[in-house]
């Protein structure tokens, strides 16, 4: 790097290359008294090493040169993706169309033949100065522009995501409205008409007997009625909000004990018998109390109620893993094909279970098992009777 001339830093920066001293002495006072910021080298070599440490507006180049000629620095200028939009202005005295012509195919903006006219050369270094700095100003636009495009892509993606989101929460809620509105059209009125029916009787002269016969009627219907309200509004709860569920730790043993406990009168009026086998006694799980609660309750009225009189509901509890196993098996007749098949949907027990339990009790208890990230499964027993499988994470 050669020693620069005085100059003022606060206008465009020009590099001079010209092996002639007498010329970069008539050139750097011209482009000084214009309040050019002038930097100057005698070759290639030293110009390229100017480059690369400071930033230049423009580049005045002489072609004949020793050793490195003015075309190879512009051929090594262009080379180089930082340098692509910095002006490079050819001084020669040679001004046949040959030279011309390689000088702008090497990537020269512009050519000046020597002697040259002081105003031509001050118009031609303002012109290009100025063309260089709209297309860096151009530039500066465009990627403000690309990055306002980004931004605004970025937040239309981000809003049509919200927005498909809370089409699909509308979607459940619509699922989730219509089930209940199934739920109660289809369950409702068998109970309702247990409530009716006996109210217009009682309302005749009856005997002793008949009355108590209604008003056992009227009491059955009144709890399935409340029962299935309950587990319509649980659906619906757990549809709209799976996850938003109070979680302690539970010993699961000591919940399925006190099921048993509180159906222990419909347990007895059939006279069967549940047997609860523990193989582990440490068996705790995170979960809701009443949420789990529910859903072994469902599971055992079912194995209950589809149990013939005498049988055994035996409950067993292992632990596999990190998870604890809970199988409840029945002596009944087995469930039917198609509800395997549909098992977890509501009103999926087929033509031989109609009316005899409220069709969500297992498809709720798959909502419940969900809700705390666990499983359940249905299948027939080997010899007689069926099994619902649960298995819950331990904590």
């Amino acid at each position: 790097m050669e020693n620069k001339m005085n100059h003022n830093p606060l206008g465009p920066s020009i590099l001079i290359v010209d092996d002639n001293p007498q010329n970069l002495q008539v050139l750097g006072r011209l482009l000084q008294e214009k309040n050019y910021d002038i930097e100057f080298a005698t070759n290639g070599i030293a110009a390229l090493d100017w480059l690369s440490s400071k930033q230049f507006d423009l580049v005045l180049l002489d072609i004949n040169m020793p050793e490195m000629d003015g075309f190879e620095v512009c051929r090594r200028i262009r080379s180089d993706e930082k340098f692509s939009k910095l002006p490079v202005v050819f001084l020669s005295a040679d001004n046949d169309r040959e030279s011309i012509l390689k000088g702008f195919e090497l990537g020269g903006q512009d050519y000046v033949t020597k002697p040259f006219d002081s105003r031509e050369l001050i118009v031609r270094v303002k012109t290009h100065i100025s063309l260089k700095d709209s297309l860096e100003k151009l530039e500066d636009i465009n990627q403000a522009l690309e990055a306002k495009v980004l931004e605004r892509t970025q937040q239309l993606r981000v809003a049509n995501e919200n927005l498909e989101a809370m089409n699909l929460k509308l979607l459940e809620l619509d699922n989730a409205k219509s089930e209940f509105l199934n739920l109660i059209s289809h369950e409702i009125r068998t109970p309702l008409n247990g409530i009716i029916l006996p109210l217009e009787m009682l309302k005749d002269p009856l005997t002793p007997e008949e009355s108590k016969e209604l008003v056992d009627i009227l009491d059955s219907s009144v709890k399935r009625l409340e029962q299935f309200s309950m587990n319509a509004l649980l659906i619906t709860r757990l549809k709209t909000r799976p996850y938003d569920i109070d979680k302690t730790k539970l010993n699961i043993g000591s919940i399925i004990d006190s099921v048993i406990i509180e159906e222990n009168n419909s347990i007895s009026s059939k006279g069967i018998s549940v047997v609860h086998k523990k193989g582990a006694v440490a068996c705790n799980i995170e979960g809701e109390t009443d949420l789990v609660k529910k859903c072994i309750q469902n599971i055992l009225n079912n194995a209950v109620m589809f149990s013939p009189s005498g049988s055994i509901v035996e409950i067993a509890t292992v632990i596999e893993g990190n998870k604890v196993k809970i199988t409840i098996s029945d002596n009944g007749t087995g469930i039917p094909e198609e509800v395997l098949n549909m098992g977890f949907e509501p009103f999926s027990r087929g033509k031989d279970y109609h009316d005899k339990s409220t069709g969500v009790g297992i498809p709720l208890a798959k909502m419940i098992m969900k809700a705390h990230g666990g499983t359940i499964e249905l299948k027939n027993r080997k010899d007689e009777g069926a099994s619902v499988i649960l298995q819950f994470i331990l904590s």
